[in-house]
């Protein structure tokens, strides 16, 4: 209830009249805590322990009247009905032309069934607003206070799974968004309703002030951000990679179009796994790369992430630093980049292969492979997909094959947008041949760990050998 395609959704149904029943199941979370005061007076009363015990002596003592109790009884259920019917959400459902009953004890089937039999013999549209307790009757999940076990790993049924905790690159980011916190006010985080899963837990027990949870709203979260940078924060969005689809219009022109220094932390970027397929994160850099003034940072390892990090807070305009789910790459401090440029790892005379974040190490694996049957291989960490790094460019220009490996979509991706860079540069002279190796226009299947996906694509070390040899014979 907290994006807007539910408010214009409902506001369709009010218009045409149409017969709907619409479950509103309210149990005070979505991922995590409901950010929302829809019905917070509700549950303010629901809650309150003198009401439920008032209410429930009264309800007793009026069953026990003699000849009258059941009369008396449906007599104030009548009066509390008047009652939500005046001061609760049904005066926003029904200015919308949305009929409303509620709230229900969703947890009582027999007063649901009543409820919804009801509610389909109303002639028009209907909300049904149900209480109900996330997780109830299970230890483990009620115990849960960040997410009522909202999904979790295979686990032992009878003791449930371990606590979870942010690792890797999602870590790495939670420590560094701190660091950088430390260093600045005017640094502020926002989330749309994940601050566990983007590792912003720990920024909201240092700075409860600087910490925004907006719900499930990433527009919202994006266009409330360039407010704040406009005037004069530096606010940074932790969202999901797919779920930054949701704010793409808000990123391009309510952040992009002012030029505005807003950080898009974009984790889960790539294909990340067991989640199904909605959850790869692989357009976000072919939607970054569609904004003007948009920086592209792609990290390779845990440390790179932090370097991004600092260097972006000093960006005057926006930026993107988009990073896998799971374990980080660890490097020591020679391997680390700076600002935006990208980093040579090895050199050669024949192929260059031009890597995206999470592929660097898959590109360091095929350059040893590709070593061993004598083809010589330089590797760059791209780093930064927008700007490119000219180094990187005039170094790529003078091998005999250039291949760019990414974990986001081929088509409009990195791998095009650097091949477009290297066409323009050598423009009039003679270009290398191109290969791009990325994630197909496709939706792609779950799989147990990422790297089986990445494995059937060909985005890991013997993948991309395979590809490199298949594009040299003709070469050659």
């Amino acid at each position: 209830m907290t994006g807007g395609m539910a408010f214009e959704a409902l506001n369709n149904l009010g218009h045409s009249g149409a017969r709907c029943v619409i479950v509103l199941n309210d149990n005070g979370r979505s991922y995590a805590p409901t950010v929302s005061r829809l019905s917070e007076s509700v549950s303010r009363l629901r809650l309150n322990p003198s009401y439920v015990n008032m209410r429930d002596r009264v309800e007793q003592r009026l069953r026990e009247i003699p000849g009258l109790g059941e009369l008396a009884y449906s007599s104030l259920q009548g009066v509390k009905a008047l009652f939500r019917e005046v001061l609760e959400p049904v005066a926003f459902f029904e200015s919308l032309g949305v009929r409303y009953t509620g709230p229900i004890d969703g947890h009582d089937i027999a007063g649901m069934e009543d409820a919804l039999r009801n509610a389909a013999a109303y002639e028009g549209p209907i909300v049904v607003h149900v209480l109900t307790h996330k997780g109830r009757g299970y230890t483990p999940a009620e115990d849960d206070d960040e997410k009522n076990l909202h999904d979790a790993p295979v686990f032992d049924p009878s003791s449930g799974p371990p606590r979870w905790a942010p690792t890797g690159y999602t870590q790495a980011f939670s420590e560094a968004i701190i660091d950088a916190a430390e260093r600045d006010p005017r640094v502020h985080a926002i989330t749309a309703a994940m601050p566990g899963p983007t590792g912003l837990l720990p920024f909201q027990a240092r700075f409860p002030d600087r910490f925004h949870d907006v719900g499930i709203a990433e527009q919202h979260a994006a266009t409330a951000a360039a407010g704040m940078a406009m005037a004069g924060l530096r606010p940074v969005v932790a969202v999901y990679s797919t779920f930054f689809t949701r704010c793409f219009d808000q990123a391009n022109l309510d952040v992009g179009l002012h030029d505005l220094p807003v950080v898009f932390a974009l984790d889960r970027a790539g294909i990340t796994g067991p989640d199904g397929p909605s959850h790869h994160g692989v357009l976000d850099m072919a939607l970054c790369l569609r904004i003007p003034t948009m920086t592209v940072f792609a990290p390779s390892s845990a440390q790179d992430l932090e370097a991004m990090l600092q260097t972006a807070m000093d960006l005057e305009g926006p930026s993107a630093i988009r990073f896998p789910r799971g374990a980080a790459r660890q490097v020591d401090a020679a391997s680390i980049g700076t600002g935006l440029t990208a980093k040579q790892l090895r050199a050669g005379t024949g192929v260059c292969l031009l890597a995206v974040g999470r592929m660097v190490e898959a590109a360091l694996d095929a350059a040893d492979l590709l070593a061993a049957d004598g083809i010589d291989a330089t590797v760059w960490d791209v780093r930064v997909v927008k700007p490119l790094h000219d180094d990187m460019l005039v170094d790529a220009a003078a091998h005999k094959l250039v291949v760019t490996i990414e974990d986001g979509v081929r088509i409009g991706g990195a791998g095009s947008a650097i091949i477009d860079a290297l066409a323009a540069r050598n423009a009039g002279a003679h270009a290398p041949p191109t290969l791009v190796l990325g994630v197909p226009l496709e939706y792609i299947p779950a799989a147990a760990d990422a790297q089986a996906i990445l494995s059937r694509l060909g985005l890991d070390g013997p993948g991309i050998t395979a590809a490199v040899k298949r594009a040299l014979a003709p070469v050659t």
